[in-house]
Parts: C-alpha cells; structure tokens; sequence
C-alpha cells in the first residue's frame, strides 16, 4: 500500500476519519449495502432491466462474484469504518489503514489514492487558494426521483451564470445518475441559495459554508 497523500482540511473526514481510500472496482455501487441478497436481488433487477430496455451493461457471474468477494472482505474488518459508492468507486473511510493494507486481492480491483487528512484550516469555512464565490452549498446523499432530478436540472440549467457546479454535481445535473452524493456542491453568491434550492426540490440541502481565501 502506498503512502498516503496529506490533504489540508478544517476537519477529519466526516469530523471522524483520519484517512479516504479510493478503491475502483467495476459495480462497486452495488456494494451499497453489504449483504449477498441484496447484491444479487440489484443485480437481477439490473439485469432484467437491460434485458427490456437496454442501455447499460449486463452483470457477469465473475463481476457478480467479485462483489461477493468485496462485501465478504469489508465484513471482516477489524476496525470500524464508513464506506460510500457511488458508479465504479468504493470510498473507505478510516482510522486504521492496516485494514486494507491487503484490499488489492479483491479481482479487478485498484487503489486509486490514499488521502489523509491534515487539519491546518478554518473550521466551518471552505478554505481556496482563489476564491470566486462567497459560499458553498453541500447537498445530502440520497436517491432522486425521476421527477425531482428533472425539477433539479432545469432549475440549475436556468442560473448557469449564478451557481458554479462542483465535478460530481455537475455529471449529476447533465448525465444519467440519480444517486446524489454528500460531497457534491455548488459555489455562488447567493446568501438564501439553500432556502431557494430547497423550495424547487425540498430536503436536498446538507449545509452552506462560507468561502475564505487562503493565507498567503
């Protein structure tokens, strides 16, 4: 395992983890919840749904096995952990990295990187280097409904020049997921922005932060 990366931050990850492993492994987001039927009942729903309509890839017996593998190995770990998934990438958050010092033996599995965080900024504050905007709104993880991803991005694709759309938001709000993520986010200037971002699509706002800039 490589040596992990230090990441400045105002707090641990989740104010609870030292270190985020990214681990890439083909479904991953099937690891959702780790129990063998509900991997294979996804699995089946996925696979049926292709096979009506097409449009995404089929699940193999080896990937489907993979993923038994994967959920038997995150279920023996000695410590305390969280996990996130979200398309082919596996989030592991944790305080003891010897857990997954042997995670590379999972079948077409990869490390991607190994964060740790370094707690040097301004709590309750997004720190940049060149800050654009004045605040930062976080979304919560959740599944959208089909009719609240279609409110969501015609509500964003009307302030194009109002909101700046973080990386994984903005493959949400133009691509085909419906799993939005606690790390997704927009930038803008807009002190009400949670409270008019709530009222199109309600319950979908974690928290604003303000934006400082860095000192030099």
């Amino acid at each position: 395992m490589s040596k992990p990366v230090l990441v400045p931050r105002s707090t641990l990850y989740f104010h609870k983890w030292q270190y985020v492993i990214l681990f890439v492994l083909p479904e991953a987001s099937f690891l959702r919840e780790l129990k063998h039927e509900r991997i294979n009942q996804s699995i089946r729903y996925r696979n049926e749904w292709i096979a009506r309509r097409g449009g995404a890839r089929h699940i193999t017996p080896e990937v489907e096995q993979t993923l038994y593998d994967a959920c038997d190995y995150l279920l023996t770990r000695a410590n305390p952990f969280k996990k996130v998934v979200c398309g082919n990438g596996l989030w592991l958050y944790t305080n003891n990295l010897e857990d997954f010092e042997d995670i590379v033996t999972i079948p077409t599995g990869e490390i991607l990187y190994i964060n740790q965080a370094e707690v040097t900024l301004t709590a309750n504050a997004v720190t940049l280097k060149n800050p654009r905007h004045a605040f930062r709104t976080y979304f919560k993880d959740r599944w959208l409904s089909n009719d609240e991803l279609a409110v969501l991005r015609r509500y964003f694709d009307t302030r194009r020049t109002i909101f700046r759309l973080g990386p994984g938001f903005s493959n949400l709000v133009t691509g085909r997921r419906m799993w939005m993520m606690s790390n997704y986010f927009v930038d803008h200037n807009e002190p009400n922005a949670d409270f008019l971002i709530n009222m199109a699509v309600p319950g979908i706002v974690r928290k604003t932060l303000p934006i400082i800039a860095r000192a030099k």
